[in-house]
């Protein structure tokens, strides 16, 4: 066919097919074997040539690895065509050896801690652990491990942080507050969640009984989803690390990497097939309750808010990251609004601090109150308790990931 549109047809002989067939398997990778077949009357005849999808992509075309985006062909770089490859291979970034990592770089109290959290027995050695989670393989530790549990992970996988800041006004300019998270990617998701917390506004709500509590800006289980997804689901070949931004108009978590090829924005809003980036690591994760479960995770930050009748969060793909855009609930938050009254005669120190924490910040976890007491877990379980019981803080959430707010009927 001519580029003016008209027919213009084809000389073929007797061994034109053959030739052609051979010509595409030599100029691919893996070889592709098409059926071509010729169709129809001699003066009309068409070459039909099919070519059943190749399950190992990308297929290399006469040395170069190409995708289709409209009605172009583009060439992928080496590293795209590597995690392309890796991924419908069965292999992902996350069960790759991790150069030079041992044993002896990985922190116990992380193990024990994430041990704690998946309801393990708390004595089960490092190594075994590991082998628990398929993040090792003999004496090879993967890069899962480096993530998890090492001592000082950005050793190994530098772009490994979440990064945190509270812009003033609607534009990422004028900076109010800003930390950058390193550690493990526990570590990680702790502080970037109470970072959001401290800086993002709460309102009262008047429950119609002598107690208030304070609504969030934001839904704790959205903000929640949408680092723990991002922590998870991010791209750690690539350049880059989390973000977490806030202004006054909107909260933004982005993170390095796309979608899946066969997953488009539009799934994201309804019930869609998981192909997580990094599977052993979202298989940890599930194991500690931090995930629900598999290819949920975009569906529980929607519902977050068409529970509350409001319209659902936006999901985009913009220069090399995933974004997650969550705006404000109504109604209007007051920084300075008057906290409710509360008897607080007969508490200790600790626990007035305590209480304090969770008026500035909305809650208070165990760990937080072990930093801010200075007790032992015990202690700090028994004042946490004896709050509970005078009905000046409620406990939310599984006891793997607990927190406290204060009480409401």
């Amino acid at each position: 066919v001519a580029p003016g549109g008209q027919r213009v047809g084809a000389q073929l002989g007797r061994t034109s097919l053959e030739e052609l067939a051979n010509y595409i398997k030599q100029n691919t990778d893996p070889s592709l074997f098409p059926d071509i077949q010729v169709e129809g009357e001699e003066s009309s005849a068409v070459v039909i040539v099919r070519i059943e999808e190749s399950p190992i992509k990308p297929v290399w075309a006469f040395g170069r690895p190409y995708k289709r985006v409209g009605r172009t062909n583009q060439g992928l770089s080496r590293e795209e065509a590597q995690r392309l490859n890796d991924l419908t291979m069965g292999r992902t970034w996350d069960a790759l050896p991790c150069s030079d990592l041992s044993l002896e770089h990985l922190d116990r109290a992380a193990v024990e801690t994430y041990l704690k959290l998946a309801g393990q027995d708390m004595a089960t050695p490092t190594a075994m652990a590991l082998e628990n989670l398929r993040l090792s393989q003999g004496d090879t530790l993967f890069n899962g491990a480096a993530l998890l549990f090492a001592s000082d992970p950005q050793r190994w996988i530098i772009g490994s942080k979440v990064q945190c800041a509270r812009f003033r006004g609607t534009s990422a300019i004028d900076f109010l507050s800003e930390q950058t998270f390193y550690g493990t990617i526990l570590s990680q998701i702790e502080g970037a969640t109470e970072f959001i917390a401290r800086n993002t506004r709460s309102s009262i709500v008047i429950t119609g009984r002598p107690q208030h509590t304070r609504a969030p800006e934001y839904p704790v289980t959205a903000v929640r989803e949408a680092i723990i997804n991002a922590v998870c689901h991010r791209d750690y070949a690539a350049a880059g690390s989390v973000q977490a931004r806030i202004d006054d108009n909107a909260l933004e978590v982005w993170n390095p990497g796309g979608l899946p090829y066969d997953l488009s924005i539009e799934d994201l809003y309804h019930r869609h097939h998981s192909r997580p980036r990094n599977k052993r690591i979202a298989e940890a994760l599930f194991r500690a309750g931090l995930i629900e479960a598999w290819g949920t995770g975009t569906l529980r930050i929607v519902e977050a808010y068409t529970q509350q009748g409001l319209p659902p969060p936006a999901f985009r793909y913009e220069m090399g990251a995933f974004i997650v855009r969550l705006l404000p609930t109504p109604p209007p938050f007051d920084l300075a609004v008057e906290p409710p009254s509360l008897d607080l005669t007969g508490l200790n120190e600790r626990q007035r601090k305590a209480v304090e924490y969770v008026r500035q910040n909305g809650s208070i976890t165990v760990a937080n109150y072990l930093q801010l007491a200075e007790v032992s877990e015990r202690r700090a379980l028994y004042d946490l308790s004896d709050l509970r019981q005078k009905r000046i803080l409620m406990r939310r959430g599984r006891s793997r990931s607990a927190y406290y707010v204060l009480w409401s009927e």
